[in-house]
C-alpha cells in the first residue's frame, strides 16, 4: 500500500472515513477530509473520503426528513404506527449505509476505488475529474431510394388519315 507524506498508509484514511461515516461522526469525517485534501493531497484518498462523506450525508438527510414528521408522535393512535415506520426506515437506511461502508472498506484495503453507487460520480465531479464522454457519431441518415422514373406513357395524338399505302409503310405504328 502507498504511504502518504506523513508516513501513514492512505488506506488508513479511507477506511477510517468509512467507519466514521457509518457511525455518523460527520464532524470528525469532515476534519479527516480536510487532512486528506489539504495535507496529503492524494487524489485517490480524497475521492474515497468524499464517497464516505456522501454516505454520511445520505444517512443524515433521511434522518432529518423523518424528523420533520415527529409531530405524528403527538397523535395517540398514529404515534405507534409512526414509531414502527420511522424505526423501519431508519433501520433500512442504516443497513444500506453499513453494506456500502463494508464494501468500501474491503475495496479500499485492496487499494481499489470503493465505487459506491452515485457517490463515485459525485466524488469525481467534486475532485474535478468530470469526464466528458465523447459524443457518438451521428448515425448515417439513410438516403431515400431514388424514385423510379415515371413511365413514359405515349399519348396518341390523332394523325391525319393516310392517303396512300406508301404513307402507311412509312408509319408502322398505326
Amino acid at each position: 500500500m502507498e504511504k502518504g507524506k506523513y508516513g501513514i498508509r492512505l488506506c488508513f484514511y479511507t477506511v477510517s472515513a468509512f467507519i466514521l461515516a457509518y457511525l455518523g461522526y460527520s464532524t470528525v469525517l469532515f476534519l479527516l477530509a480536510g487532512v486528506v485534501l489539504l495535507a496529503e493531497k492524494n487524489e485517490w484518498a480524497t475521492r474515497q473520503v468524499i464517497q464516505a462523506i456522501c454516505l454520511c450525508v445520505v444517512r443524515n438527510l433521511v434522518t432529518a426528513a423523518l424528523g420533520i414528521f415527529d409531530f405524528l408522535y403527538q397523535i395517540p393512535i398514529i404515534s405507534h404506527i409512526w414509531g414502527v415506520v420511522d424505526g423501519l426506515l431508519e433501520a433500512l437506511v442504516s443497513i444500506f449505509v453499513l453494506v456500502f461502508c463494508i464494501v468500501g472498506v474491503i475495496k479500499n484495503l485492496k487499494g481499489n476505488d470503493a465505487d459506491i453507487i452515485g457517490a463515485r460520480k459525485f466524488a469525481d465531479w467534486a475532485y474535478g475529474m468530470v469526464k466528458v464522454q465523447p459524443q457518438p457519431a451521428p448515425a448515417p441518415v439513410p438516403q431515400p431510394a431514388p424514385a423510379p422514373a415515371p413511365q413514359q406513357t405515349s399519348v396518341e395524338t390523332p394523325q391525319p388519315a393516310p392517303e396512300s399505302a406508301a404513307a402507311q409503310t412509312e408509319n408502322p405504328q398505326q
